[in-house]
């Protein structure tokens, strides 16, 4: 199998399989309790906690372990805007390409009374920094402005430094889907002001169902889910200490290779283009930013208008290679991506995109047999069409 769908989720890194392993087998005890082989649990967690905020150099007190990036999400959302709304700010500020959990937390909210603004991005997925002032100062009651660091579908990077410091001179709170910039870019809590950021393990070959909150010290937000008083009482649940360790093992493997990885990544990313165009020299449309800084190494996203992404992608299947649409969280779903809309407001290049996303395997005799396959079953698809 050719894999190139790392942007859904990583394989597992040795070292997290590794770790977890053997939590599960000396860990085992309730993190909670006060004896011996609880105290070993709480020592693993407590070790875990500091790697993930070593990692983004913030405090080991400001990081609070949820079920992943969506939890993460759905507790910034509707615990800051709770707590913002008791300040008279409950107007909620996204962006029309951020992922599912947030754009449906936000009709969450929405539903309840909240009023949320969404921003428009232009043709590359970009947020510019000029729109979120000029939002800011028309709408005062704004109380949370949430914008993803990097777009999981086209791989753009977002000016986030720019967003947060507009946010917070509006006395804003800010946070920052961070999960696929999470272990590709550097993250310094210390000089970007943002005051939440959500992070996934599986996304960096950590353990799906675990990922953290960043919850910067001094705000103030409640939990989102009830019960016990773990996690400093913003989440309840007895803590998943086994997941932990392999998250904290992925995020030590993600950094001690992450430029290597980058870079590697980047020719494999700027090999793929070039072979696209060359197969593809009409018919075919590039979504996002071209290679470079302000695009995820790992990503490609193109368009085929008039073909279905599902039977692009069955024919990938069917040969072996592992794409995807877009977000792992609407494949199957019959509309087009919202991404793409939002970009380009066109629904029939948006019905027609596919996205590969490499990992630090991939080699360039994959990717020259992924666009050898990609090129037949267009072909073949435009012919009976």
């Amino acid at each position: 199998m050719i894999y190139l769908d790392h942007a859904a989720t990583a394989p597992m890194a040795k070292e997290s399989i590794a770790a977890m392993e053997q939590a599960l087998e000396t860990a085992y005890g309730n993190a909670s309790a006060s004896y011996g082989i609880a105290r070993k649990a709480r020592a693993l967690l407590d070790q875990s906690r500091a790697v993930l905020a070593e990692s983004i150099h913030a405090d080991f007190s400001e990081i609070i372990f949820t079920s992943g990036g969506s939890e993460a999400d759905n507790q910034a959302l509707i615990a800051g805007l709770e707590a913002q709304k008791r300040a008279g700010k409950p107007r909620l500020v996204t962006s029309a390409i951020e992922h599912h959990a947030v754009l449906h937390t936000a009709d969450y909210l929405r539903d309840r009374g909240f009023p949320v603004t969404i921003l428009a991005v232009d043709s590359a997925g970009r947020i510019h920094p000029e729109d979120l002032e000029n939002v800011l100062t028309e709408h005062p009651d704004t109380g949370l402005v949430s914008l993803m660091w990097a777009n999981n579908e086209v791989g753009t990077i977002e000016p986030i430094e720019d967003l947060s410091r507009i946010a917070k001179a509006h006395g804003c709170l800010f946070h920052t889907d961070a999960v696929q910039a999470y272990g590709k870019l550097s993250i310094h809590a210390d000089e970007v002001p943002f005051d939440l950021l959500s992070a996934s393990a599986h996304k960096i070959g950590g353990p799906k169902g675990t990922g953290f909150l960043y919850i910067r010290r001094g705000v103030e937000i409640g939990s989102l889910i009830h019960g016990g008083t773990q996690e400093r009482g913003r989440r309840a649940g007895t803590e998943n200490v086994p997941a932990a360790a392999g998250f904290a093992a992925a995020v030590r493997a993600a950094e001690a290779n992450r430029d290597t990885w980058n870079e590697r990544e980047r020719a494999l990313q700027q090999y793929f283009a070039e072979a696209l165009i060359c197969a593809f020299p009409e018919g075919m449309r590039w979504n996002g930013e071209v290679p470079g800084d302000r695009r995820l190494a790992n990503n490609i996203s193109v368009s085929f208008p008039g073909l279905s992404t599902d039977a692009i992608l069955m024919n990938l299947d069917l040969a072996g290679i592992a794409a995807s649409g877009g977000s792992a969280c609407t494949t199957g779903l019959p509309e087009p991506s919202h991404v793409i809309l939002a970009m380009t407001g066109d629904a029939e290049r948006a019905r027609g995109t596919v996205r590969f996303t490499l990992g630090p395997e991939n080699t360039k005799e994959e990717i020259d047999r992924t666009v050898s396959v990609l090129k037949e079953t267009v072909l073949r698809l435009r012919a009976l069409s």
